[in-house]
Formats: C-alpha cells, sequence, structure tokens
C-alpha cells in the first residue's frame, strides 16, 4: 500500500486519546460516558479515525452514545456514517467477490490462504468494525497465468511484476485484491523471505475447500507482526494493528502456544519489537482503558507517538526520513550530501534492485537506460503527485536535526 497523506493539521493528542477511548467503548461492548464526550473534538476525531483506519469503529461508539445529536453537528454526523457504511459495504461486497474468486480457485485446482485483515475482521464484536482497503491472498505463483486470465475474465485490471511480491487485481467499484506470491520481498526482507518461502510445509487444510489453506493461530501471529515491523520501519504503521493485535490475542490468549512463538519470533529478530508492541496494545484497548489514560513507559510512550503519527499506512515523511538515516550515521541531521544520495538511490536504483524486480533486465544491462527512461516518463504521467509528495519529504527533512 501507498503511504498516507500527512494528516492536514497537528496531531491532537486530547483527541488521539478520545479516539482510542471510544474505539475501546466500542471492543468492549461499553457505552461512552456522555460527560466526556460532550467535551470531545469531534471534528478533529473525526479527521484522527480517518487517517487510522478506525472511522468506523469509533463511529458505532459515537452512536451508541447518542453524541451527534449532543454535539449539533449535522454535517459531520453524516460524513460519519457514510463512513460506517461505506466501510460495511465494502467488507459485503469483497466478502461476496472473494468467495467467487475461491470458488474459482477451487475448480483451476490454485491453492490459497486469506491472510490478516480477513481473518481479523471476524475476531471483531460487530461487522464492519474492521475497515478493509484490500483483501490479501497468497496462492500458488506456479499457476499465475490462469489466475490472472481469470481475474482479466472477470473484469479486474492487472498490476504485476517479476520480482515483487504480490499481484495486484482492482475493479470499480472497490475491488481490491492483492494475491501474494510470496509472503516477503527477498529485495525488501531477505530475512523475512529466507524464513517464508516454505511457508506451504506448514499450511493446513481449512476446510472451507480442497485447495483452501490457513495459517496455525501462531504462524499468523508471527506473520502478522513480521508484516507489521516491515511498515513499521519502512513508513511506519498506524495504530489499527495495536487494537488487531489486542483483539486476536484477546481472542486466541488460551490456546496459543507462547514456545514456538517467540522461538519463531527471535528467528527473525522482532522478538523485542513484538513485546513491547504486544504490551503497548494491552495498555491501550484493554478494558482498563476505560477508567484512566493507560500509563506508559518513556519507550512504550516514544513507540506509541511513532503509531499515531503513522496513520494506517505510514507517511511519505516517515518513509524518506527512515532511508535517509540508513545514509548517514545515527543520530545525525540530515544532510545535503544524504539528501541528494537518497535522490540519486530513487532515480537510479542500484543492480540488486534489478536482480530482484527486474531480472530480465539485470540480465541484459544494455535496456536498462530505456527502461529508466520510460519509468521517469510514466512517473511524470501517472505519479505526478506521490512524485511531489516524496519531494517535498525530502527537501524538508534535510532541515530537520
Amino acid at each position: 500500500m501507498e503511504p498516507n497523506q500527512e494528516m492536514e493539521d497537528k496531531i491532537s493528542y486530547q483527541s488521539l486519546w478520545d479516539m482510542l477511548y471510544l474505539s475501546v467503548c466500542a471492543l468492549h461492548q461499553a457505552k461512552p460516558v456522555p460527560a466526556r464526550v460532550s467535551k470531545m473534538a469531534l471534528d478533529k476525531i473525526y479527521r484522527l479515525s480517518r487517517f487510522h483506519g478506525m472511522a468506523s469503529i469509533v463511529c458505532m461508539a459515537l452512536e451508541d452514545a447518542d453524541a451527534f445529536a449532543q454535539a449539533g453537528k449535522p454535517g459531520l454526523e453524516q460524513a460519519w456514517k457514510e463512513e460506517k457504511a461505506k466501510a460495511v459495504r465494502k467488507n459485503m461486497l469483497l466478502d461476496a467477490e472473494r468467495a467467487q474468486i475461491f470458488a474459482g480457485m477451487e475448480q483451476m485446482g490454485i491453492w490459497y490462504v486469506p491472510l490478516k485483515g480477513i481473518i481479523l475482521q471476524e475476531l471483531y464484536p460487530k461487522y464492519g468494525m474492521r475497515q478493509m482497503s484490500d483483501n490479501d491472498i497468497l496462492y500458488d505463483v506456479s499457476q499465475q497465468k490462469d489466475l490472472i486470465r481469470y481475474m482479466k475474465e472477470r473484469g479486474y485490471s492487472v498490476y504485476t511484476n517479476v520480482g515483487v511480491h504480490d499481484d495486484v487485481f482492482k475493479k470499480p467499484p472497490v475491488y481490491n485484491f492483492e494475491m501474494h506470491k510470496v509472503l516477503f520481498s527477498k529485495g525488501e526482507c531477505p530475512i523475512y523471505f529466507e524464513h517464508y518461502k516454505t511457508i506451504k510445509d506448514k499450511l493446513r487444510k481449512d476446510g472451507q475447500g480442497q485447495y483452501g489453506y490457513s495459517f496455525s493461530d501462531e504462524d499468523f501471529y508471527v506473520y502478522l507482526t513480521a508484516h507489521t515491523q516491515k511498515h513499521y520501519m519502512f513508513s511506519g504503521v498506524g495504530l489499527r494493528f495495536l487494537m488487531d493485535a489486542y483483539v486476536f490475542l484477546t481472542a486466541k490468549e488460551k490456546t496459543l502456544d507462547w514456545d514456538y512463538i517467540e522461538a519463531e519470533l527471535q528467528a527473525l529478530g522482532i522478538l523485542a519489537f513484538e513485546k513491547q508492541a504486544r504490551e503497548l496494545a494491552m495498555k491501550l484497548f484493554s478494558e482498563h482503558a476505560l477508567e484512566s489514560v493507560p500509563s506508559l513507559t518513556e519507550e512504550e510512550k516514544e513507540m506509541f507517538l511513532y503509531f499515531a503519527e503513522s496513520g494506517t499506512y505510514g507517511t511519505m515523511k516517515k518513509r524518506v526520513q527512515n532511508r535517509l538515516q540508513e545514509l548517514q550515521p545515527e543520530g545525525a541531521g540530515f544532510t545535503r550530501a544524504s539528501r541528494w544520495k537518497y535522490l540519486k538511490k530513487r532515480l537510479f536504483p542500484e543492480m540488486e534492485w534489478f536482480q530482484n524486480c527486474y531480472p530480465f533486465l539485470a540480465r541484459h544491462k544494455i535496456l536498462i537506460p530505456f527502461f529508466l527512461a520510460g519509468r521517469m516518463v510514466r512517473g511524470i504521467l501517472f505519479r505526478r503527485e506521490f512524485i511531489k509528495d516524496e519531494f517535498r519529504a525530502v527537501k524538508k527533512a534535510e532541515k530537520e536535526p
């Protein structure tokens, strides 16, 4: 997914805590305290909840508190309820379409594994609480041509690349399926790639068909954590992950094999990240948060603010900052030299990138200049705003200590 746009205004941390409180109310089916809700800046909470992909669950809590009638802001009420209605409708459309796609994959003999939000949405108390931007599915890439032909027949536009870890299929009005050839790309996450390249050996039949598979609960949680850590280190990731982790862990807490989970996390090098994120999630979304703002350690505050400022899919600002930091000594301010080095790498990727993403070009280097020229033209024609955002982020980051 592309990074989020930055928030239009500076984040209000009081509104952030209010948004979390409302989310906790919805998760635990508790009616928000009217006196507390009456003091909330609902317009700020609305923007925050959209930024974090949590507008639907927050709207449900506000409806339970009859907050919209008290606030006297019919325009805001309509906008929020439309967000919830769109979330519910999109989930319904994706669920129905996914069932049809799985039926087609069954007929073609293509094994498949539902991932991430497809599984998590079922664990939330109400349908539509967990918003979905797309559906992620792991599949048997040896039958990629069959799948692409099938999806085109269903009216989908296809976005695929030899070295990218997923094939993307989109169709109006809302259909978006990311079909994963592998769980992680070798170029972005070599350790994760090696760990998961034989994941099929661990999958189990899900009982939904001859070719449908699923993770064990333990493997699902480890993958979810690894996927989140990748985004966390790349361009950031929002508070919805912490809510997902809380919902999953509370639903499965009595049956999880933590010895296995910790061994897998250790092998991936993310044991410390998972522990800190899990403890933070438990503080933010437990029933205790209904009574008072959770008390966080200094490390938890730092992680919390990073999640809070990132939004659902991270931001361009964090993406650029994290990449710039890799190009200079730790703790040093961003310099003009590191800025130009970053831009050079973006405009003229290193050979390793071609080996991972475009192996044909890596073998026929004479074609690379023509590819780069075409890439620049496509960027100007079709990704102009994205490129402008990235250049602005690089320019601004240079000024920050």
